[in-house]
């Protein structure tokens, strides 16, 4: 006498729910990589840039200017900053600087995604940490979504050289 196959995960899943996994939002079965703070005052472009980095798995925090994006930062959780430069309170070369004051963001990957690439040099930005810079008129999200995975992507192991 031949056995049953044995149940796989997903159809033990769907015996326990009723709910076919073909009929689940995909958000219940995929997983966060991680989570970005987008800081941007526009709030139709920290929509967009939201909408794409989630459409691409990340979980994502919004926040107006630097000031309210210490606060998100001082809570725990971020992965990665993706800031303006120009906002009201706080603009991003300022947040840059405080969150480097911190221990625990000194090596926070941050991406510029600015419509003022110019006003400061791409020089000072990355000698202050920041890892890449985009202006918004020349980039696409796909290049920023494509940024924030090699960003937040896990290193390497390295061959011993033994």
């Amino acid at each position: 006498m031949a056995t049953p196959p044995a149940p796989s995960p997903a159809s033990d899943l769907e015996a326990t729910t009723g709910i076919p996994l073909a009929d689940r939002p995909v958000a219940l079965y995929r997983p966060v990589v991680a989570t970005v703070l987008v800081v941007e005052d526009d709030e139709d472009a920290a929509e967009v840039m939201g909408h794409a980095l989630r459409k691409a798995g990340y979980r994502v925090f919004t926040a107006p200017n630097g000031r309210a994006a210490l606060s998100l930062l001082l809570g725990g959780g971020v992965d990665l900053v993706v800031t303006d430069l120009r906002m009201p309170e706080m603009d991003g070369v300022s947040l840059v600087a405080v969150m480097r004051s911190y221990l625990r963001f000194k090596s926070m990957p941050v991406i510029v995604f600015t419509a003022f690439a110019e006003d400061r040099g791409g020089e000072e930005l990355r000698r202050m940490g920041v890892r890449e810079v985009f202006r918004k008129a020349d980039a696409e999200l796909a290049e920023l979504v494509r940024a924030v995975g090699r960003h937040l992507a896990p290193p390497t192991p390295t061959e011993s050289p033994n």
